[in-house]
């Protein structure tokens, strides 16, 4: 990035910091002089500084040159904010604090206006500390305080004490936002919503200007004064943006489809490996653009989003980046990896909530997913094509892990390909907290581009152009770009199905496998923020801020609630999961996660899950398969549902929780924990009384009371009582309905797996 775009970043992303201070010290005057006193303080940088003091449109300076960045700063906050500020106050007026203002407001839920039901929870004031439990929204309203801002202020300066603010710090200075100041409004104006961050609007603004530096230096247009401010209005109605994505097709059949015994110890590595592919794109995208990640407003799950300028060269930059990674997919992974990038044209008018439409802004998205869709249909050009045809049947045999027939070599009495013998050599790096991209050390993860995972206290002797930091905030680290990693592990794979066992040796030696994913996230994205104020709600910021909570929520939340389990977090996308481990925790994990995304969402979005049950010598590929289809049989049931070992045993997920999980598998437990062996051989007629229930209804009914009569007598006469209470209750369940039945079978059917001796 030139010297120019470098000011313009940090004096957008910096523009107004003077909220911090002003809430920490209470000054009655203008945040962003405020915030532009504080700057000179701790920088020498007379054009950033000038951003922070001159970017409100009723505080603009004649000494300002017609070419000032502060006149970009000035647009870009009215559009990331989605309203012209030119007639706004500010928390300082003493007139109209009072009234509208309340300064030390926690922020609101993003939830809260997502989709048709309004409400009203709020955050905690504290940091992101990715290492510490979630901060649910709750209806408890607990404002910051002057402390809260100025511990926040303070540990921002200390931070910026030794900040040089040049391209190689840039990512630590977005990484020190997202820690400090996600839970910190950007607006106190309590007639708006303060459910936007502000790491999230000052992010938004950074990729609002670089984009408008961009469009305007195209057209050689250098008037920012009359361009943006006198004629703002004029502006709003340009199509100076691009709204650009990729979708990264093949993952789940790359991380699953792969053959073997020793294939699983790949499997985490396979699924990390294209995580930071995905983040590689990305980041060579921009970097080709001369932007960094303030424009990226989302990655993750193969896919991602991003705020570009409107210009032939992007549009050529992408072109070209396209055909590239494709070039290098093609040689590495033959058409089993393919990348496709798609991009439509807006107006800041289509995003600024007093001018756009929900059809409007819907249509954004629309133009880029739907010449994605194009791409993914035909994907390669005669000339491509061609040159895969003439490659003919390879008489090579296949790699023994993925069945590639392309560049085999012997490893470890194994015939594989370049890729898997490298994922072999990744997979004892995973543990790492870091990752560098070097030029041709490591996995190939792009062209001229590898992956190595790296110890800490080694970075200093690598030689690397770029190093990721996983799940953690490294803002001293030169370039250290942070990502979110659902990465849980409690042992190796194939050690799961023995750990299913007690330390009585009881239980039955298996292993599951859950898949799940977020029901209709993609129609949820696009619209869920126009079902309320006709629309008003439906900003860029919003959706940035909705994408930022489906990663936290899934990459490191899913963390801790997969913590003391017996279980390997497999994949963890945006909004989708793979987890192999011992049955009972994979079930246990599964409704812990559930209960808590119901939680984090407000019940305003569910997830559909499917769990397998399965041998330890299963192959992947089949267990994937088989796990798949039962998640497929979950959201077949309207959605929001579980379905658990085989398609019969499916259920909405509260039904599943609420009246099996919590309810009939614990009275079952209850009592036949003190029964005898001759006793719980009982629960198998009684599963089968259960599942022949229609065949011969009257004599299925005397045959219970047979059972259960014969069952109290083998009871102790001290657990008669217990007993009673049983007999009356299962009862009930196998006379009452359909429904009470498929729960007490499924019950009966748990339990016989936790007591079982082989």
């Amino acid at each position: 990035m030139k010297k120019e775009k470098i000011d313009l970043f940090y004096g957008a992303l910096l523009h107004d910091i003077g909220k911090v201070i002003q809430r920490a010290t209470g000054e009655r005057k203008k945040h962003a002089l405020v915030g532009a006193d504080w700057f000179d303080e701790i920088a020498d940088n007379q054009v950033i500084s000038d951003q922070i003091r001159y970017h409100m449109a009723n505080y603009q300076s004649d000494k300002l040159g017609n070419d000032h960045l502060a006149y970009i700063t000035y647009i870009a906050d009215n559009i990331a904010s989605g309203v012209d500020r030119r007639q706004s106050n500010e928390e300082s007026d003493e007139d109209a604090s009072a009234k509208i203002w309340d300064t030390y407001t926690n922020q609101a839920d993003i939830f809260n206006v997502f989709g048709a039901q309004t409400d009203k929870r709020y955050f905690k004031p504290t940091v992101l500390n990715l290492k510490s439990k979630p901060n649910f929204a709750s209806a408890t309203y607990e404002p910051f305080s002057k402390g809260d801002y100025a511990a926040i202020a303070t540990r921002i300066k200390n931070e910026l004490a030794e900040f040089e603010f040049n391209q190689a710090q840039i990512d630590s200075l977005l990484n020190l936002f997202e820690a400090i100041l996600s839970f910190v409004p950007s607006s106190t104006n309590s007639k708006e919503i303060a459910d936007i961050s502000l790491a999230e609007h000052s992010r938004l603004t950074a990729a609002f200007a670089l984009a408008i530096y961009d469009y305007l230096e195209d057209k050689g247009r250098h008037n920012y004064k009359e361009d943006l401010f006198t004629k703002a209005s004029a502006f709003y109605e340009e199509e100076a943006f691009l709204l650009a994505s990729f979708d990264l097709s093949g993952i789940q059949d790359f991380i699953y489809n792969i053959a073997t015994s020793g294939a699983a110890k790949q499997l985490k590595a396979r699924s990390l490996y294209l995580d930071f592919m995905s983040e590689y794109i990305a980041d060579s995208l921009l970097d080709k653009l001369g932007l960094n990640r303030a424009n990226l407003l989302y990655v993750g799950g193969g896919h991602a989003y991003f705020v570009l300028a409107n210009t032939e060269k992007t549009v050529e930059t992408l072109v070209q980046f396209e055909k590239d990674f494709n070039q290098f997919l093609l040689a590495n992974f033959q058409t089993r990896l393919y990348v496709a990038f798609g991009w439509g044209s807006f107006a800041a008018k289509d995003i600024m909530s007093e001018l756009n439409s929900p059809e409007s802004y819907r249509q954004i998205y629309q133009k880029a997913s739907r010449m994605i869709s194009e791409k993914k249909i035909s994907r390669y050009d005669y000339r491509t094509l061609m040159l895969l045809n003439r490659g003919g049947k390879s008489s090579e045999r296949e790699c023994e892990i993925c069945h590639s027939v392309e560049n085999l070599v012997s490893y470890h009495d194994q015939k594989v390909c370049d890729i898997c013998r490298g994922l072999y050599q990744f997979s004892k790096e995973i543990a790492h907290d870091h990752f560098i991209i070097t030029e041709n050390e490591g996995l190939p993860i792009g062209p001229n581009a590898c992956l190595k995972g790296v110890a800490f206290e080694k970075l200093s002797q690598e030689s690397f152009s770029r190093v990721y930091v996983k799940n953690d905030y490294k803002a001293g680290t030169i370039k250290a770009t942070h990502v979110f990693v659902g990465d849980y592990q409690c042992d190796e794979i194939h050690k799961y199905a023995a750990l299913s066992k007690n330390e009585d040796g009881l239980g039955i030696k298996r292993l599951a496998v859950v898949r799940l994913d977020v029901d209709d996230l993609g129609a949820a994205f696009m619209a869920g923020f126009s079902r309320q104020g006709n629309g008003q709600y439906s900003t860029l910021s919003r959706s940035a801020t909705f994408s930022r909570s489906m990663s936290l929520f899934f990459k490191v939340y899913i963390n801790q609630f997969a913590s003391d389990k017996k279980l390997s977090i497999i994949y963890a996308g945006g909004d989708d999961v793979f987890a192999i481990g011992s049955w009972q925790d994979i079930i246990a994990f599964t409704v812990e996660l559930r209960q808590n995304f119901i939680k984090w969402t407000n019940g305003k979005l569910t997830l559909s899950a499917g769990i397998g049950l399965f041998a330890d010598k299963t192959p992947i590929s089949l267990m994937a398969h088989q796990t798949g289809e039962l998640e497929e049989a979950a959201k077949g049931n309207e959605k929001d549902s579980i379905s658990l070992f085989s398609s019969d045993y499916t259920f909405k997920f509260d039904r599943f929780i609420t009246n099996v999980y919590d309810d009939k598998l614990e009275q079952i437990r209850y009592f036949f924990n003190h029964q005898d062996e001759r006793g719980k051989n009982f629960i198998y007629k009684l599963i089968e009384l259960l599942r022949n229930y229609e065949s011969e209804e009257k004599m299925n009914v005397a045959r219970l009371a047979y059972y259960l009569t014969r069952l109290e007598e083998l009871t102790d006469k001290d657990e008669r009582d217990k007993f009673k209470q049983f007999k009356k209750l299962f009862f009930k369940w196998y006379t009452n309905n359909e429904s009470d039945r498929k729960e007490a079978e499924l019950a009966l059917l748990l339990y016989v797996y936790e007591i079982r001796k082989d």
